[in-house]
């Protein structure tokens, strides 16, 4: 067995699961990300495919079944703000599953033809980043009953 370790960055996320449950816990996530110099996001590690995250609670670890997650809460921080938060802006209203209710901003960046809400959510993702004032939330879409601009 090697005795190389990997560096990661701890992130702290507060989770709703379908069934209402909140789990909040560290995740660790890599200091660089698959195409780019910099650290890896929430959103990028819900949206790789795997299937079970490892959650550290206060109780010890736990795995959350990634499709069971129906949003991830997490503080925005600096060094991503600009990434993730250019193109067009829109204010949303999403009702989940849970009747939850959401108004949150959502940024579109993609080709001048293409910025619109729905060409957004028409992408080949899992989840999708909205944003709070102080947090970024990571939505499941198969949670989402609707979403109004």
């Amino acid at each position: 067995m090697s005795n190389i370790k990997i560096d990661k960055k701890k992130k702290e996320v507060l989770f709703t699961l379908f069934d209402g449950t909140e789990i909040k816990g560290d995740i660790y996530l890599w200091l660089y990300s698959t195409n780019r110099m910099r650290a890896q996001r929430v959103d990028e590690l819900l949206n790789d495919g795997t299937p079970f995250i490892p959650v550290k609670t206060v109780d010890g670890y736990i795995l959350l079944n990634s499709t069971h997650i129906m949003l991830a809460q997490t503080e925005i921080e600096e060094d991503i703000h600009d990434l993730i938060m250019m193109g067009e802006k829109y204010r949303v209203h999403i009702t989940t599953r849970l009747q939850k209710k959401l108004e949150v901003d959502l940024f579109v960046s993609l080709p001048e033809d293409s910025r619109r809400v729905k060409d957004y959510l028409d992408q080949p993702m899992r989840f999708f980043t909205f944003f709070l004032p102080e947090h970024i939330l990571c939505v499941n879409r198969d949670f989402i009953l609707s979403i109004r601009d």
